[in-house]
């Protein structure tokens, strides 16, 4: 019954980030003119406070899981004073500090709802996250309605609450004497007996995040400037909706099964090739969309690639790790997407920042990444090809 009730509470926390994301990014990069510059701040300023997130096993040891998970709900507090702040610059810090409690008790919910999950880690991954699709599709697509209701201050008092309510279930659900699953051990590769098993991958996943976070930090503009050239007479909440359903709604709604196969993928082969496909898939991706116009470009950014990188990384960094210290393994995870995400950061120093400079940045990140991977891959031959004489 637990399972079922975070699942629950993930898809709720998804419903407020669905609201969340399509609209600050049109809000502070559209409505308030803070342009591509103000979204790579919010983006960068949002990925700082994940290097925390290695901090989430000892906290979940000194504290215990139930009561870290509550400190979740804090993150409502900046959402709230946000209504506030009219400088798109500042918005954009005050924005950015639910980022902080989220990224120390992300991954305690996560080790929780991987236990027990006997090496079926991308099945237990996917049924957990399949509703959080559905719930970001949901959040967006209501978001423009918010706005016309109540402006953005009843937008931003309803993120506050949802997220409070998400981590009120995690903390109401959690699971007590659940039984911690040994095959954490069982089901380690011997490249992947350490965290240093993973080094590799999670670099490389540093240069994916980038390369994501990049394109999600410029596309709301043009996505915007799209619906007003097809929508030139819609008011500005007319506009705030089709941008909500346009820019999350319908990539969330298509993401749910996307979420199932990436998980009965990573469990049937290497969670690595998941990885390895991200890379051109993101960068073909951005080019499209970009070099299209119209209702193709459009449809270009409803392509659900997310789900393939979250799952891989995650069923990947799952395996690697025992239950007791599973925690600090996703922490870790957390922390290498941060370095990839604040590297958007220095963009915003660059006043003429565009389209074609951000995708030659992205197409150079996809290639370091894969150098990586492929680097990482050459060293794993090479020590278990000088292990092979020993076990002779």
């Amino acid at each position: 019954m637990w399972r079922v009730l975070y699942s629950l509470a993930a898809a709720v926390g998804t419903v407020m980030w669905g609201i969340y994301f399509p609209f600050t990014r049109m809000y502070i990069g559209v409505e308030l003119g803070g342009g591509i510059r103000s979204l790579l701040l919010i983006t960068g300023l949002e990925w700082l406070y994940v290097f925390s997130a290695p901090a989430a096993g000892k906290l979940s040891r000194r504290l215990g899981e139930r009561k870290s998970i509550l400190l979740g709900a804090l993150g409502a507090l900046p959402l709230a004073v946000s209504v506030l702040v009219r400088d798109p610059m500042v918005l954009a810090l005050t924005l950015s500090l639910s980022s902080l409690t989220w990224s120390i008790t992300w991954p305690i919910v996560m080790s929780v709802v991987f236990s027990g999950a006997d090496g079926r880690f991308g099945r237990v991954y996917g049924t957990f996250t399949v509703g959080t699709g559905l719930g970001f599709g949901l959040g967006s697509s209501v978001m423009g309605l918010l706005y016309s209701i109540g402006g953005p201050a009843f937008v931003l008092f309803s993120c506050a609450t949802l997220h409070a309510l998400t981590y009120a279930i995690y903390y109401a659900s959690y699971p007590r004497g659940i039984r911690r699953s040994k095959s954490g051990d069982e089901w380690r590769a011997p490249a992947l007996l350490r965290m240093r098993g993973v080094g590799y991958a999670l670099a490389a996943y540093s240069f994916l995040v980038f390369c994501r976070e990049a394109y999600y930090s410029v596309a709301p503009i043009k996505i915007s400037a799209e619906i007003s050239r097809v929508l030139p007479e819609a008011s500005e909440g007319a506009q705030y909706v089709a941008f909500g359903i346009l820019y999350a709604g319908i990539t969330s709604l298509l993401s749910i099964p996307m979420r199932l196969l990436s998980g009965l993928l990573a469990d049937r082969y290497e969670p690595l090739s998941l990885l390895i496909a991200s890379f051109p898939l993101y960068m073909a991706s951005y080019w499209l969309f970009v070099l299209l116009e119209g209702a193709l470009s459009i449809a270009v950014w409803q392509l659900p690639l997310y789900p393939i990188v979250d799952t891989s990384v995650n069923v990947l960094l799952a395996r690697s790790s025992g239950e007791s210290e599973r925690a600090r393994f996703l922490g870790v995870g957390l922390a290498f997407s941060a370095v990839g995400g604040l590297a958007v950061l220095p963009l915003v120093a660059y006043p003429g920042i565009d389209l074609i400079t951000v995708g030659s940045l992205i197409t150079f990140a996809a290639l370091c990444g894969l150098i990586v991977l492929l680097f990482g891959a050459l060293r794993r031959r090479e020590r278990g090809a000088r292990a092979e004489p020993k076990e002779a």
